[in-house]
């Protein structure tokens, strides 16, 4: 199974964000920066922070490795999914939220499970397990599997 991941990370301006992005950066893909920075509403070390968003495409093995060094967990929410995943274009693939939030920096990811296998996977041949139609049953018991583990 591959896990395709959007990841975002705003922290205060005083923060390193570096401490907040994932070890193994050869894996990710940079596609927002700090021009993107959209909390200075709130004011005091948020004015003028930092912001990172991030793309991969994850084995099981790396995607638990990125979840445990950035200490997210799933949450149990429904999402209206994700537009531009990894393996997916500029199109829609259904998403699981997580989190992980610090007193001075904001971490969620979008993750779309793939149901392919990493020796077989290109982009076009990933397909996700869709949330509508025929597959509703398998998006929630990976749903499930998910936050059992991550959760």
């Amino acid at each position: 199974m591959l896990f395709s991941v959007i990841y975002e990370v705003n922290c205060t301006r005083d923060t390193p964000i570096r401490q907040y992005l994932p070890r193994k950066r050869r894996l990710w893909q940079q596609t927002e920066g700090d021009s993107l920075y959209d909390y200075s509403y709130l004011g005091g070390a948020w004015e003028k922070g930092r912001h990172r968003k991030l793309c991969a495409m994850l084995t099981k093995e790396q995607f638990c490795a990125f979840v445990s060094e950035c200490g997210l967990v799933a949450e149990d929410v429904e999402t209206m999914g994700s537009i531009g995943a990894p393996g997916f274009g500029f199109g829609w693939a259904p998403a699981m939220s997580f989190r992980g939030d610090d007193y001075s920096a904001m971490l969620s990811a979008y993750v779309t499970p793939l149901a392919s296998t990493p020796a077989r996977a290109t982009e076009t041949e990933c397909r996700p397990i869709r949330k509508n139609g025929a597959t509703e049953r398998d998006w929630a018991r990976v749903q499930r599997a998910v936050l059992s583990v991550f959760g």
